[in-house]
């Protein structure tokens, strides 16, 4: 069961390509594979509490698959694991759990993203950023490679349940090997080869879509954003949104501790975003759930108190999509989560079987998800110090988990 967990006005450039390659892929074919072990059938959940059947099929991961393997969890229901083999992943897909072999080993990070039957990957390979994408599950493959100052750095790959769009980015490192700061990233649309360079005025890792627009925060503060912005020109230009959501500009130098910062968008399969704006009173975090349309209007649904020692400083809530029109947060120190809606209902979950707070998690929809929860413990006192990350699924929403 252990696991390593990992956790403004510009133009933009037409990328040439270098050559869109079409690599065959065996894949069983949707809705006719077999079970795989540990799978729950179609229409029974595996643990007690599920809900109805209006809740999609419950979907574990084949028993013993995530053991010992890189296990990336995105916050917009991404979820695959490493396997034997460095170009092989078993990724979570809507019809069940899938083995899917790509031209270029997935980067670290959220870097496999699925929708519906496309697949969009990216990978580094000779110094350059590889984007793979297929139409049909894995069994055909088009690249572009492109090239990337960062040749080893994490990535993300966020796609757009609306449109099927997609934005990349590797990890923005500083001098010191520490994330932070603006930089490029990639859009591209799987269905017309289209694939194009961006600047981002944060990490291209935390953007996301609603619609065909395009949010982001900025990295000014801590490795958060004070400032958060949008593009309805697929990155050409950008909009700073910050003093209309906020009433204020934050200033740029001496920022004081209890700034709102915004956490990375969420991108939810209605076609609309949500984004936590965040403020550290002194105990907890404190939210409001802002929801962004694709007509440009955004506005807040909904206000959370994320209880949990915080220490000094902002620090990002942990967030997933939840269904088409939700999204679900993370308590800092207890196995405790709230859901949101976009008509502004608030619930609240004890999970069972969760040993902590998760330091990762994803949900696929509003019946299954993963997380994982890293555990410590030293021999002597404070030395000998050992620590062990576990990946944990639900299949009735978050209600109640297991080991896997």
């Amino acid at each position: 069961m252990n696991t390593m967990s990992h956790s403004r006005g510009r133009t933009p450039r037409v990328l040439t390509a270098v050559g869109w390659t079409v690599v065959a892929a065996l894949l069983t074919a949707c809705g006719v594979s077999p079970l795989s072990p540990g799978q729950a059938p179609a229409g029974k959940p595996s643990s007690p509490g599920a809900q109805s059947s209006n809740r999609a099929t419950p979907m574990l991961p084949p028993q013993a698959a995530l053991h010992g393997q890189f296990v990336g969890l995105g916050r917009n229901g991404q979820a695959w694991s490493t396997t034997k083999t460095d170009k092989q992943v078993l990724l979570r897909t809507a019809c069940g759990w899938q083995n899917i072999t790509l031209p270029v080993a997935p980067a670290a990070g959220d870097s496999v993203a699925v929708n519906g039957d496309t697949i969009v990957a990216v990978g580094f390979q000779a110094g350059n950023m590889v984007v793979q994408s297929s139409p049909d599950l894995g069994r055909t493959w088009s690249t572009k490679t492109v090239p990337s100052a960062q040749p080893s750095a994490y990535a993300n790959v966020v796609m757009s349940p609306a449109t099927g769009r997609f934005v990349a980015g590797a990890q923005v490192m500083d001098s010191l090997g520490a994330g932070g700061g603006s930089g490029p990233g990639i859009i591209g649309d799987p269905s017309s080869g289209m694939v194009q360079a961006i600047d981002v005025p944060g990490d291209a890792r935390d953007a996301g879509w609603a619609g065909n627009a395009l949010v982001a925060p900025d990295n000014g503060f801590g490795g958060t954003g004070t400032r958060l912005f949008r593009s309805d020109d697929f990155g050409a230009t950008w909009t700073d949104l910050t003093k209309a959501i906020t009433g204020a500009d934050p200033p740029d130098h001496d920022t004081p501790l209890d700034t709102p910062y915004f956490g990375p968008a969420l991108t939810l399969g209605d076609g609309t975003a949500i984004v936590l704006e965040e403020t550290t009173p002194g105990s907890g975090v404190s939210v409001r759930v802002l929801r962004f349309s694709g007509d440009g209007s955004h506005g807040e649904i909904a206000t959370l108190s994320v209880p949990g020692n915080v220490g000094i400083g902002p620090i990002p809530v942990l967030a997933s999509t939840y269904g088409a029109d939700g999204v679900i947060v993370a308590a800092f120190d207890s196995p405790t989560f709230q859901v949101v809606t976009e008509d502004g209902t608030v619930s609240t979950i004890s999970a069972a079987g969760l040993p902590a707070a998760p330091g990762a998690m994803s949900f696929q929809d509003a019946t299954n998800g993963l997380a994982q929860v890293t555990m410590s413990s030293c021999a002597n006192g404070k030395t000998d110090c050992t620590s062990t990350t576990t990946t944990y699924a639900t299949t009735d929403g978050g209600h109640s988990w297991v080991a896997v």
